[in-house]
């Protein structure tokens, strides 16, 4: 049995698939929305679309996650050319672009109660801004910058031994400063802001929980978390804290098409506290509409895409954020 069976034969098993399943997170997306308030998601893309069965084993996944910041918002809506040109005149920075995209390898072990997961991104970065001193809209103070390398890796933990048909569980993780931080603009000599560098230099601990239920041939859950630094790192002389990133998911799955095809939908919440460098900056609070399914191709393997759609992007101040973003994926158990 696997967890694209349909629901209008679920049995306690098939439930343990789906805690299994939400309990790993969303932490690629979570480290993605690290670099600013606006920057991505937290999709919980392991749900129902990975194929991890009810016998203690092994599943690996590979995915690819594109987020093109190319819009600037002032607080919940799009910045106009006379508050960009205001904010330029005044000295603040008026950002171009922030384009990401992030490939990761996983490994998760499931056992009858338990679990870990590993993630392991690999991010390709890019960005340019005009600066401040009045640039906008000339060229003249233009900037930019690529970077790419293995980012911060995230492990984690779940537990779902509280009740006989295991579906609430508790997670417990750990995200570690293996990215590098040291990247400069284009020019060679400046450096890159803390929150465009491939790694934030900071070690976060991440807490939540999760349940799930079924009603007919529909399955849902839903799911909270919180991501803490503790521990940080010095750019250029100034402690730089990345705010506490609180998440709240939900979603449902329809299994009425059988076990080779599920459409999946789910509604994405994030609110990052601002981030403190000598002071706050960036932060907001998201929420997107993701669709999504997965299609299982046999042999233990699956496929699954989801594209996330803003509903609201709050932002503090002005930030780029994305108009969608773009989840692709393949898993395989054994």
């Amino acid at each position: 049995m696997n967890a694209a069976h349909s629901f209008s034969i679920m049995s306690n098993p098939v439930r343990t698939i789906i805690s299994a399943a939400l309990a790993i997170l969303p932490l690629i997306a979570m480290n993605d929305a690290l670099a600013c308030a606006a920057c991505g998601c937290t999709l919980s893309k392991d749900w129902g679309a990975q194929g991890i069965t009810t016998t203690p084993g092994f599943t690996a996944d590979l995915s690819y996650t594109y987020i093109n910041q190319n819009q600037l918002r002032y607080g919940s809506s799009a910045a106009s050319a006379g508050q960009i040109g205001t904010l330029s005149a005044a000295g603040q920075e008026i950002e171009d672009y922030t384009t990401t995209r992030t490939t990761t390898a996983s490994l998760n072990y499931t056992s009858d109660t338990w679990g870990v997961n590993a993630q392991f991104p690999f991010v390709q970065r890019t960005h340019g801004t005009f600066g401040n001193l009045g640039a906008w809209p000339a060229t003249t103070d233009y900037a930019s910058s690529s970077d790419s390398g293995i980012g911060d890796i995230s492990v984690i933990g779940r537990y779902t031994g509280f009740s006989a048909d295991k579906t609430t569980g508790i997670i417990a993780g750990i995200k570690l400063p293996t990215g590098s931080t040291n990247a400069n603009f284009s020019d060679g000599v400046t450096p890159l802001d803390p929150s465009l560098q491939i790694g934030n230099g900071s070690t976060d601990v991440i807490l939540g929980g999760f349940l799930t239920g079924t009603a007919g041939e529909y399955g849902w859950f839903a799911q909270g978390t919180v991501q803490h630094s503790v521990a940080t790192k010095s750019f250029n002389g100034t402690n730089y804290r990345p705010g506490d990133a609180y998440s709240l998911n939900t979603g449902i799955r329809y299994a009425k098409f059988g076990a080779k095809f599920t459409p999946m939908l789910q509604l994405n919440y994030i609110h990052r506290a601002p981030d403190d460098l000598g002071g706050p900056i960036d932060g907001g609070t998201m929420v997107y509409l993701a669709p999504g399914a997965s299609f299982r191709v046999g042999g233990g393997t699956s496929v699954y895409g989801f594209v996330q759609l803003p509903i609201l992007q709050d932002v503090n101040g002005l930030q780029l954020s994305p108009r969608y973003t773009l989840t692709l994926g393949v898993s395989h158990s054994f």
